[in-house]
């Protein structure tokens, strides 16, 4: 394993963490006001893109960073939309 994927790895596994506490402490506590629903659906593009990206030149990090992050994403924008 080369220093640019473990580096790659740690940037993914970074990236997935990143988001899990904001998505579970949402929909734990059913407070979104503090979210903003626009900058949301931004980066919830923003990931879908990099996760179609990564698919397309078969990049192990940036697929499973983005696949872990437009989940979370996808339940943080759920939660807005659900709790306002």
């Amino acid at each position: 394993m080369t220093v640019t994927l473990i580096i790659g790895y740690i940037a993914a596994v970074l990236g997935m963490v990143a988001w899990v506490p904001q998505a579970i402490q949402v929909w734990r506590t059913g407070d979104s006001r503090s979210l903003s629903l626009p900058a949301n659906l931004l980066f919830l593009a923003t990931v879908i893109m990099w996760l179609v990206y990564g698919v397309l030149v078969m990049d192990w990090p940036i697929i499973l960073a983005n696949v872990v992050a437009t989940a979370c994403m996808i339940a943080i924008v759920a939660a807005k939309l659900k709790f306002g």
